[in-house]
């Protein structure tokens, strides 16, 4: 047989598909880029820490198929540089929206550089990401897919999350425009919809007075119907799903993976300080 066309040189010469991945260096990023990794894909992994960026690679284990990319994703430029990265790797065929940050407080005790920031990281980090990955998609003439992180905190009211809940809305509108948009071109775009998950930005936070923070993660994940948080590779395994051909007619989608949390009626912690202001 002319190994030309054996599966093995097939396989060899078939660019390998490409994902780039924001906020790659820990948490739900970190459970992306992990994922795909194990499931054949190159990643451009894009985070604001360039050194825990770095040792992700250097753990990673990956030999020259998940590449760095340092920088804020509130600038442009930080997502040109890792769509040239992308396609300096392979075929850039997905893109996952993961970066954001989350500042609580409610609308009357709102900071101004907060506000910005999550504004900048959260929505204009998930604008400019979906700009260069229909940008690359158009100039290749390919299709592709692209997930961006929201919360159920876009869809549902929760306490303290006023600009917070703002960023994550838009993201699910964005989202829904670009699917409508971009489909004959073979683009699919979907929202991942996570509730609390075990990452270093939910569960380190401000504390309850008269509780330690094994107590106060204890409390949260008692509110939950399955009596837990999400792990972050449980929302990793939703992504690599959107991603995949499996999703192939799955775009315009807010998948919301909370554990039933939003389809639960109850009771949901007041602001002592409004509860003060009414009167109670």
């Amino acid at each position: 047989m002319d190994d030309q066309h054996s599966p093995t040189a097939q396989a060899s010469t078939t660019p390998r598909p490409v994902c780039v991945v924001t906020g790659a260096a820990d948490g739900i990023g970190r459970a992306i880029t992990e994922r795909l990794l194990a499931t054949g894909w190159a990643v451009v992994g894009v985070d604001v820490d360039g050194d825990r960026l770095q040792r992700l690679v250097e753990s990673s284990g990956a030999d020259g198929l998940l590449v760095a990319v340092s920088g804020d994703v509130a600038d442009r430029e930080t997502h040109r540089r890792a769509g040239a990265a992308a396609v300096a790797l392979g075929t850039l065929a997905g893109w996952v929206n993961n970066a954001g940050v989350e500042m609580d407080a409610p609308a009357h005790r709102l900071a101004v550089d907060a506000v910005r920031r999550q504004v900048d990281v959260n929505l204009l980090g998930t604008v400019w990401g979906c700009a260069e990955a229909v940008e690359r998609f158009v100039a290749a003439g390919t299709g592709g897919s692209v997930v961006s992180i929201s919360s159920v905190q876009g869809i549902r009211g929760y306490p303290g999350g006023f600009a917070y809940a703002a960023t994550k809305g838009g993201i699910n509108a964005l989202t829904r425009q670009l699917a409508v948009e971009y489909a004959p071109l073979g683009v699919r775009a979907n929202a991942v919809l996570p509730g609390p998950v075990r990452t270093t930005m939910s569960l380190t936070g401000v504390v309850p007075e008269g509780h330690d923070q094994e107590a106060h993660d204890r409390q949260r994940a008692a509110r939950h119907p399955r009596g837990r948080i999400a792990e972050p590779s449980e929302i990793a395994a939703v992504v690599a799903f959107l991603l995949s051909e499996d999703a192939s007619f799955v775009s315009g989608q807010e998948l919301v993976v909370d554990g039933a949390t939003s389809a639960r009626c109850s009771v949901l912690p007041v602001d002592a300080e409004i509860l003060t202001a009414a009167g109670r």
